[in-house]
């Protein structure tokens, strides 16, 4: 590129800038917007089940029932401890939400166990909030087996085995050390889309495109000239993400700052080329619009924040590696908890550089056809 077509260039992308920022719209969305969604999803997309209320039918009334209450009064997690009269009492307090889960303690548990034969104590959970269930079923498992240690008559013989359980990269399994990292790529394939996807399609509709067409520029320093500011923001609120997670956050930052910055770089490439495509596409700015949307939803549920990809069917799987905020999760995830090295991050980051290759080259084939 010559220096007066580089100049020309650079002119195109510092209008595009200015259209930008004068959009009032655009403005929320560059500025508001993220602050927002960073807060928001920060404190209200928790992982953890506090609070809860626990259900309560006791038929026993002896030693056992009085150390299992004891056990989960004593839980951090559980907020209330409602008594039930029958199970069926029970069944219509968690069917009317007023508990997410029960216990049946049953008549002469507590002779049983200290006769040595054990005893079940029965659980039954809301099926309506799976995932809070599976979490509160593990958390009454604890609480039980901690309980059923204390009344376990003690038995002679060498000491049995314990377990004991060390997590790695993340100790305390703080939800945010796992959420945090990840909302740098969504939050981002949002906004990068909002905007690269209303380039083109905003000079459709203001009438403009012929205007754009007799620029002395390529079609293709044309479409490079509208996503730079797309680019820009993007790599920005990128960047910011990465040094507000640690600092109001305290979630670690221990790979390299470097090797962050190249994920950065070729996904948002990656973004602006698929909104490019969209903006191509649509002929109005309400077309781009939701073509964003319909792009950036599947973006965001298969990258792997919201549910593990090892746990998608296996046909889907494949389609995830063609997903760029997924590679992006792996990227920003392992270098702020694990020291991600450099080889693992370069396995990444070329499905991503792929992607824009593929979506600049559909853009800018869109864009000649429609422009002739």
């Amino acid at each position: 590129m010559t220096g007066s077509r580089l100049t020309r260039f650079a002119a195109l992308a510092a209008k595009e800038m200015w259209v930008v920022l004068l959009d009032r719209r655009a403005r929320i969305t560059l500025l508001a917007s993220p602050l927002v969604q960073l807060l928001l999803f920060g404190f209200a997309s928790t992982l953890e089940v506090r609070q809860i209320d626990i259900g309560l039918v006791d038929r026993d009334g002896g030693r056992a029932a009085q150390s299992i209450v004891a056990a989960l009064d004593g839980s951090p997690n559980i907020r209330t401890l409602k008594s039930y009269p029958s199970e069926a009492a029970l069944g219509d307090g968690i069917a009317r939400r007023e508990v997410i889960a029960g216990l049946i303690l049953p008549q002469r548990l507590s002779a049983a166990i200290a006769a040595g034969r054990g005893g079940e104590v029965l659980a039954v959970l809301d099926g309506r909030r799976s995932n809070a269930a599976q979490i509160v079923s593990g958390y009454l498992g604890e609480i039980l087996a901690r309980a059923g240690v204390e009344l376990r008559p003690t038995s002679r013989g060498p000491p049995q085995p314990q377990t004991v359980v060390r997590n790695w990269f993340n100790p305390n399994l703080d939800y945010l050390w796992f959420t945090m990292p990840a909302l740098v790529a969504a939050i981002t394939a949002v906004l990068v889309l909002s905007i690269s996807g209303q380039s083109v399609a905003r000079e459709r509709e203001f009438g403009t495109f012929d205007e754009l067409m007799i620029l002395p520029l390529t079609p293709l320093e044309i479409l490079l000239g509208k996503v730079a500011p797309a680019f820009a923001v993007g790599l920005a609120n990128c960047l910011f993400y990465a040094a507000v997670v640690p600092l109001f956050y305290g979630v670690p930052f221990a790979g390299s700052f470097w090797l962050l910055f190249a994920g950065v770089v070729v996904y948002s490439m990656s973004l602006v080329g698929l909104g490019l495509m969209i903006s191509t596409l649509a002929g109005t700015q309400q077309q781009a619009f939701l073509g964003m949307f319909f792009v950036a939803v599947p973006l965001v549920l298969l990258s792997g924040y919201a549910s593990p990809v090892d746990n998608m069917p296996a046909w889907l799987q494949p389609l995830v590696e063609a997903n760029p905020a997924r590679h992006m999760v792996v990227i920003s995830e392992g270098i702020f908890l694990k020291n991600l090295p450099a080889a693992l991050v370069l396995k990444h980051l070329w499905p991503m550089a792929l992607v824009a290759v593929i979506a600049f080259t559909m853009a800018w084939a869109l864009f000649r056809a429609r422009s002739e």
